[in-house]
Order: C-alpha cells, then sequence, then structure tokens
C-alpha cells in the first residue's frame, strides 16, 4: 500500500481518504512508518553503550542494598556501645573491642532470631 492518499471519489470516499491521510501523518511522526525513518530520541539508545541492566542484574543490586542496610542496622549498635565503654571505662583482662563487638551483633542476632521465631509461632509480644 502507498503512502499516498487516495483520491475522494464521493463524500463517503472523501472522508475515508482524509482519515487515512491523517492516520499516515501521525503513524509518520511516530516513526513507525518504514518509508520515513526518524534519529532515536535517546543517542545512547543508538548503539553509544550506556549502563544497562536486566531484572536479573537489578535484583542483584537490590539484594545488595538491603544486605548493606541490614548489616548496618544489626552492626551500628554494638559497634558504637563498645567504642563507648573502651573510652570509658575499659574491660576485663583477656577482653577487647573486637571481641566485645562480635559478642554484640551475635546477641542482636540471636535477638532478632527469636523473635522471629516467636512472631512465627504467634506467641509473645
Amino acid at each position: 500500500m502507498s503512502s499516498q492518499p487516495l483520491p475522494p471519489s464521493s463524500a463517503a470516499n472523501g472522508h475515508d481518504a482524509l482519515e487515512e491521510a491523517q492516520f499516515r501523518a501521525r503513524m509518520a511522526r511516530l516513526g513507525s512508518d518504514p518509508a520515513v525513518r526518524r534519529r532515536p530520541r535517546n543517542p545512547r539508545a543508538a548503539g553509544r553503550g550506556g549502563f544497562r541492566l536486566g531484572w536479573k542484574g537489578w535484583l542483584v543490586v537490590d539484594s545488595l542494598i538491603v544486605l548493606l542496610v541490614v548489616a548496618a542496622v544489626v552492626a551500628w549498635p554494638p559497634i558504637q556501645a563498645c567504642r563507648h565503654q573502651d573510652k570509658t571505662t575499659g574491660f576485663y583482662a583477656g577482653d577487647s573491642v573486637d571481641r566485645c563487638i562480635r559478642r554484640g551483633i551475635a546477641e542482636r542476632i540471636d535477638r532478632a532470631d527469636q523473635r522471629l521465631k516467636a512472631l512465627v509461632r504467634g506467641s509473645g509480644r
């Protein structure tokens, strides 16, 4: 089918020809008419590269962000508490800041585990 409008032969055909001409003009503006090719609007999509990830890649990125936030929420309070204790009162013989931090993180993980178990069982508050 050509992209030229049909000559009107009657009033009904004239209206159809006008509609077809308007339709083809819209399609040419949108770029879906194969006879009329335009430059892509996004020059990066034209093959110049760019940072593109599929849904699996973004799933990995989102998962890493969530893990980092959870790790920070779990680790930050024990780290600050142990640093404060080191500066103010110190530790007993054989104890250190590293052991205090590891013990504090383990306690927070155990407490969270117990709360999740209680939530699953439906007991406790």
